[in-house]
């Protein structure tokens, strides 16, 4: 017997004799809350601080590495530095680079 997920809004089938979806679930066992998203969460005043101090920080949500890399690119400060500031790798960097080049160009 198949069964819709049990958070609200969600249309995913739950897994088979459970009551929540695979990514709920997972949601649920690594931030406590079936709704959160790494991606839509950021706070603006750190990612300007950041970006100004131009120092490594650890915590930083997927959004806020991104942010942070574009304030950093619009200073010109180079990937690598970029990659080590962020956490990531140079190549991140440039593929994000590449990305927005290519939404501007659009």
């Amino acid at each position: 017997m198949n069964r819709q997920c049990n958070v609200d809004g969600c249309t995913r089938q739950a897994r088979p004799q459970r009551r929540l979806c695979q990514a709920h679930r997972a949601r649920i066992r690594r931030y406590g809350d079936p709704h959160f998203t790494q991606w839509g969460t950021a706070d603006p005043h750190d990612v300007e601080l950041i970006v100004a101090e131009q120092r490594p920080v650890e915590g930083l949500t997927r959004l806020e590495r991104v942010l942070v890399a574009r304030g950093l690119t619009a200073r010109h400060v180079p990937a690598a530095e970029v990659a080590r500031i962020v956490g990531v790798d140079k190549r991140t960097v440039e593929r994000w680079r590449s990305r927005d080049r290519q939404e501007q160009a659009a």
